[in-house]
């Protein structure tokens, strides 16, 4: 049924898990609960996962390596009844009696602009997603899907591991993500569709035999920066992408995209709304249902149609009353042959209102002068880094997203000088 690295997973295993769950005292009558599920075993998780969604029972998934008060912590203000951290175990009673109306599945927002928000949606908008996306997606039917990316977030759990169980594919999860291991389960499954970061399909390709291509990748998250897209493009056979929110799941999806931002064509069972072209891009709004999600996204449609991703609309940097969008700095940044990395984000400046400030990472150690030169003939003075900071690593998140917000609070660990 499923692969955890290179252990194979049967549906007797799946069935036994629903026993003990069936047995378990707190899970056995689980229509309305609400379950945090926190276990090391990704198995155990999809077993307990598929057991709610079949019983009327809610699922929250959290991070495995979570400490439990911190577990405990989330699942209360996520309004859970349980948290689940052994399936042969009594879980942690919280203080909720009330039951959930309808059965949901329970993510939170990445937290990259704020403090993340407790989200919930339906089963039946998840199956929803599911159907839309196998419909229309329909070039990895027979690809085996390889999902290095964790399966408590939406993009693992349900594009990679639901959709594959629906279109009855094996689906291969990796959770040991060293890149030399990911390399070798890559060779080893010739006709895989693997889903990652972009950090780690970038560090993947540095890998690869040069004889070999990757044979299908798929990104989600964030944006690759234009060389890592550019990079990963020509050592790849196929190359797909793909744009959502916590709120409404998979937006639209992109198979071989012409640039980097380019998210391609919203799923059918949406609605969506940006700006006309890439001169007035707008918050992309999904509507469904009669439910408008304001993505707090900018984007634009190109001349294709296809949905093109250009800023969080909070990460946009308003200098002296004109716009820089952090992607624009990023990529003439990483055309510099040493840098590897790079981050463009906002600080209050007391002159400008905000200035564009860099963070980013070389082989050697490069002086702010010779940046502020290289970007100088590329960008314009009001798109130009003040701050310029060269560190070690740029901190991600687990969905390799970086949070700009927090940068933006941070105080100048190494003096512009040069």
């Amino acid at each position: 049924m499923i692969y955890v690295n290179d252990d194979y997973i049967d549906s007797a295993f799946f069935s036994q898990c629903f026993q003990i769950f069936s047995a378990h005292p707190q899970l056995k009558d689980c229509a309305g609960k609400r379950v945090a599920v926190c276990l090391q075993n990704p198995a155990q998780l999809l077993a307990l996962c598929l057991y709610l969604k079949r019983n009327g029972g809610s699922f929250y998934p959290i991070l495995s390596t979570t400490p439990r008060l911190a577990a405990k912590r989330l699942a209360d203000k996520a309004n859970c009844h349980i948290v689940i951290f052994d399936i042969e175990q009594m879980g942690l009673t919280l203080k909720r009696e009330d039951k959930d109306q309808q059965a949901v599945l329970v993510q939170t927002s990445s937290g990259t602009t704020g403090e993340p928000k407790v989200i919930t949606r339906s089963w039946s908008s998840i199956d929803e997603e599911i159907e839309s996306y196998v419909t229309t997606f329909t070039a990895p039917q027979s690809m085996t899907p390889l999902i290095a990316c964790p399966i408590t977030h939406s993009y693992g759990l349900i594009c990679g591991v639901l959709v594959a169980l629906k279109r009855d594919l094996v689906p291969v999860i990796i959770t040991n993500i060293n890149p030399k291991y990911l390399l070798r389960k890559c060779l080893e499954n010739s006709g895989h569709l693997l889903y990652s970061s972009p950090s780690l399909l970038h560090s993947l390709v540095q890998l690869y035999p040069k004889q070999e291509l990757l044979h299908a990748v798929m990104t989600s998250g964030t944006v690759l920066p234009q060389a890592w897209f550019e990079a990963i493009k020509v050592r790849s056979q196929y190359l797909f992408q793909q744009y959502g929110c916590s709120e409404a799941g998979c937006i639209a999806v992109c198979e071989n995209p012409d640039y980097a931002n380019q998210m391609g064509f919203p799923l059918p069972h949406l609605r969506v709304s940006a700006g006309s072209d890439v001169t007035s891009p707008q918050e992309i709004i999904v509507s469904k249902n009669k439910l408008d999600i304001n993505t707090k996204d900018l984007g634009f449609f190109d001349v294709q149609g296809q949905l093109c991703f250009v800023s969080r609309s909070d990460d946009m940097i308003n200098v002296s009353g004109l716009n820089v969008y952090p992607q624009d700095v990023e990529n003439v940044v990483m055309e510099l042959a040493e840098i590897t990395d790079a981050v463009v984000f906002k600080r209050a400046d007391e002159l400008s209102g905000e200035r564009v400030c860099l963070q980013f990472v070389a082989d050697t150690m490069i002086e702010p002068s010779r940046i502020r030169q290289w970007c100088g003939t590329r960008l314009a003075n009001h798109q130009l880094p003040v701050d310029i900071e060269q560190r070690e690593i740029i901190e991600k998140a687990a969905n390799g997203k970086i949070n700009r917000k927090a940068l933006s609070q941070s105080s100048v660990s190494i003096a512009a000088i040069g």
